[in-house]
């Protein structure tokens, strides 16, 4: 599998890059107009470009993967499909619904695979809580969660108005998906504020959500507080929760913490990669061809993510 790369971010060169060639990855095309080069791994073929466009025209590379600023994703992802790539985009894929929708339909026209990088319900401890909940004859009912860390540096795109920055940007998909991974529902009511503002974005919200059969969803979100990360799952009979939810180190045991009638528990997940993972469903739906469920998915957040921002803007 031959990979392009557009933007050489911090999150590739840190949680993707080591991770290519037992991936599969043969050769690498990065195009990055910051001019960062990070460390390559050892034998993997590597080719630079400075602009997007001439990597497009010019990469033999199956597959696209865009790790820029949110404000360019919907461009490049578009001119991707358009070449008749596969695309992996971070998150958030497309900061408008309209451009989401685009991308989909595409893809689906070309046979190929669109989907969004978010990668937390690839650990394995959101299928081990699934998995409790069954055997307990229990099914997930309310979800509780907490993203919200430190302020970025001043100079981080996320503060950036014209860069697609800010909390429901950036932490939106932590808010929409997990509903989606938990109840495989979209929500039927959503509610969304604002809790507070940098001199261009919003950089924290909080949002309540309600979903078919009684179940809601709870998250406070943002980058102006103290560090906390953590996912609640309640359901009859049986309460889970996990801390380090969203973002999950990968070389890391960690664990699920269970609460019954008859006592606490706790299940350890031995170390794992989600973004690994991630890529390795990728690419094997690429290579089996059945790339739809993770359009589906991408579409189902990009709809939960333009009702919580249409909540926000009513106020």
């Amino acid at each position: 599998m031959k990979l392009l790369v557009l933007g050489a971010s911090d999150i590739f060169a840190r949680r993707v890059l080591p991770n290519l060639p037992d991936l599969g990855v043969t050769a690498l095309t990065v195009a990055s107009q910051s001019g960062r080069r990070p460390d390559i791994p050892a034998g993997l073929p590597v080719a630079w470009q400075d602009d997007p466009a001439t990597a497009l025209a010019h990469s033999l590379a199956e597959v696209v993967y865009v790790s820029t600023e949110n404000s360019r994703h919907a461009a490049l992802a578009l001119a991707a499909l358009e070449s008749g790539r596969h695309v992996i985009v971070d998150k958030p894929a497309f900061l408008e619904l309209a451009d989401a929708r685009q991308a989909a339909n595409l893809a689906a026209q070309k046979n190929l695979v669109l989907a969004e990088a978010t990668v937390w319900a690839d650990h394995p401890r959101p299928a081990a809580a699934l998995a409790a909940f069954a055997a307990a004859g229990s099914a997930p009912a309310r979800l509780s969660a907490v993203f919200s860390f430190p302020p970025l540096p001043a100079g981080n795109f996320r503060h950036r108005a014209d860069c697609g920055g800010g909390a429901l940007f950036d932490l939106g998909a932590y808010a929409a998906s997990p509903g989606r991974v938990f109840f495989a529902a979209e929500p039927d009511h959503v509610a969304c504020r604002i809790l507070s503002r940098g001199p261009e974005v919003d950089t924290a919200f909080v949002c309540q959500m309600t979903y078919p059969g009684g179940r809601s969803f709870t998250g406070t979100f943002g980058f102006d507080t103290g560090y906390a990360n953590r996912l609640d799952i309640l359901g009859p009979s049986l309460a889970a929760a996990m801390d380090r939810a969203f973002t999950p180190p990968p070389n890391m045991a960690l664990a699920l913490e269970l609460n019954t009638p008859a006592g606490p528990s706790t299940q350890t997940s031995p170390p794992a990669d989600a973004f690994t993972r991630f890529f390795q469903r990728i690419f094997a739906a690429i290579r089996t061809g059945h790339g739809q469920p993770f359009a589906d998915a991408l579409l189902a957040d990009a709809r939960t993510l333009a009702r919580l921002r249409q909540a926000a803007a009513e106020g």
